[in-house]
Formats: structure tokens, sequence, C-alpha cells
């Protein structure tokens, strides 16, 4: 949301940018700036809450994101890189954060509250509507230094989603030093770790990518893990492909994007409970997902992400229903941890 331009006035529209990355997660972006108050529409930095709205189409399900024209329901990511896109450039717009300073999400919530609303359709093209209140968090001297996000989803004007996330904006130097020991403390890992780690981190075997349909997409180019080996316990273990993945994951600066992270979290769930309990992938869906970002993840490095699946259950509608925490990890640092929900439509 670089270089992004508003208008003034009680409602504020922004065209998203981003290009090709934008289009992939939704084809006609806009945030509306919705005031608490009519007496109240920013002529300086806000001081307290502050409601937006995202408008959105999701893409048409022969052009869906993954390629992928049999889908049996739209992407989440659309919703989550929506607010992704937005939520440093609200914290600079309206809350008065300089520019200087990056946004970086470390908490994501989000819940499926009408799984029905979640069906691709024939007709695909679907409106996609997030509601956000944004909150300042730790304010000093007037500027706050993380938003929190409060979030409600809509498609084609039904509830679908709601959900939350948290936005940590740090100062330049504080940032560059920050990305500098965990790619250095990464690479120093990896170093060590070669030819000692064992399988769990430096395999003497090629990453095999898993089956496109035991992930629930149909374009092999789409896989971002490999085969599931089973671990002690019930659980399973995945290793991250981090190079050579499609352009929707396309590095930023050497990283490994968020929607590479959520991704690999949700193949993996995905895979463990379909060996577990025999859950057919291509039906199945995060129903809920709570996510926290622990640290950067470079591209190139050992990479691996661990489930453990609960019991199989049913959900009010009857749907078979399996609870996983999910662990990804590089070079045993952790990345990313979450606990999710997965559920299987009819």
């Amino acid at each position: 949301m670089t270089n992004a331009t508003a208008v003034e006035g009680p409602r504020a529209a922004v065209p998203a940018e981003g290009g090709d990355h934008a289009r992939r997660f939704g084809a006609a972006r806009h945030l509306i700036h919705c005031p608490v108050s009519w007496d109240h529409c920013l002529s300086g930095p806000s001081l307290g809450e502050e409601h937006f709205v995202i408008t959105d189409r999701l893409p048409d399900v022969a052009a869906a994101l993954f390629d992928d024209p049999g889908a049996h329901f739209h992407d989440t990511l659309a919703v989550t890189e929506s607010v992704r896109d937005v939520g440093e450039f609200v914290g600079h717009r309206y809350f008065g954060v300089p520019e200087e300073r990056p946004g970086l999400f470390f908490r994501f919530d989000l819940r499926l509250t009408e799984l029905s609303a979640w069906r691709t359709g024939p007709q695909g093209g679907s409106r996609l509507s997030t509601r956000l209140r944004a909150l300042p968090a730790h304010v000093v001297n007037g500027v706050p230094r993380g938003l929190d996000f409060e979030m409600e989803v809509s498609i084609d004007g039904a509830p679908c989603a709601a959900g939350s996330a948290g936005l940590v904006f740090l100062m330049p130097g504080v940032y560059g030093s920050h990305l500098a020991r965990a790619r250095r403390a990464a690479r120093d890992a990896a170093a060590g770790a070669e030819g000692a780690a064992g399988p769990q981190e430096a395999p003497d075997h090629p990453l095999v990518p898993a089956d496109a349909a035991s992930v629930g997409r149909e374009n092999p180019a789409d896989v971002v893990v490999g085969h599931p080996e089973p671990l002690s316990c019930g659980r399973w273990s995945t290793r991250v492909l981090t190079d050579g993945v499609g352009p929707v994951f396309t590095a930023e600066d050497g990283r490994l994007t968020g929607a590479h992270v959520l991704e690999s979290l949700r193949q993996t769930a995905l895979l463990a409970v379909g060996r577990s309990h025999g859950l057919t992938a291509s039906r199945s869906a995060l129903a809920a997902s709570r996510v926290h970002f622990r640290g950067h993840a470079e591209a190139g490095l050992p990479t691996r992400c661990t489930a453990v699946p609960g019991r199989l259950e049913r959900d009010a509608q009857g749907r078979p229903s399996v609870p996983v925490t999910l662990t990804l990890t590089q070079c045993r640092k952790p990345v990313a941890e979450a606990r999710a929900l997965v559920v299987q439509d009819f």
C-alpha cells in the first residue's frame, strides 16, 4: 500500500496497489474510511479507534488464486492478504506513524462463521467485504507503536467470518538490526546443523513435494510442502519448500512471505488430518486458525512444519472436524505457531 492516495472526507477510498500480487488475491480492492463521528474527519492523526471497510471482488473460479478451477472453497488468503496489505498504510496515514517505521503482523486470528458462504459457484466473482476496527496500542508521545484490528468478513453481503490481528511498528534501526541478527542466527544454525542435526533439520535426501490433491490444490506448482513423515505420538512433519516456489510466494528481500508461511501451515494441517483421520483435502478448510508469528524465515534454509492432530469430532452441522496444533521452524528456530480446526464439507 505504498504511495497510495486518499480523498479527505467522511468516507475516503484508497485503491489498493501491488500489481500482479494484488490481482492474485483480489480483483478490485479499495479501503474505505468510515469515521466514528461526522465531527471527526481526521484533520490530524487519530488518537482513538477508527473504522474501515475493505471492498474486493474474489477472482473468478477459473482464474482463482492458485489456478484451481475446481476449487470447492474460496481461498481465505484473500482476506488475510488484504488486511496485511492495508494494515501498515492505516498506521501511517491515519494514526501518524512515521513512514520510515515498517509494520509487521505478529498475530492473525480468523474464524469462518458460515462455511457455506465460502463455497465456490460456477459464476465466481463474489463480492468480498471486510470491516476493520483499528485501535492504537502502546501509544508513546501520541504515536502508537502498534495497532490492534478486529474484523468482520462478508461474501455477497452474507456474514461469513470474524477475527483479529496485531501489528507492530518498528524503528528503522531496530528493524534492520533485528533482521540482520535473525539472518545470521539462521545461517549459523544451518551451518552448525549440517551433518549433525539429523532428519529434522539437515535431511540427506531431496525434498519431494506432496501430491497436490493431498493439500487441496490442483496444480503441483502450488504445493509448498513435502510428503508427510510420521513422528512419535501421532505427530506429522513436513519439509517446507523455500526455493523455486510459485509467483504467489515471491520472496521479499530473501525472506519467506506471510502468505508462504500461512499456506505452509494450511497444507501441513490438511496432510496431517488426511493421514490421521482420512479427511478429504479438496473438501476441507481451516474453519478456524490462530497464528502467532515468532520470527523471520529465509529462502534456501531447511524449514519444517510439525502438526499434531487431535481427535476426530463433529461440528454443530455434523461435519467431520479435527483440531490441529502446528509449529513451523527454520534451523530449529520458531517462525510461526498455530492452532487450527480443519472441517470437511459435505
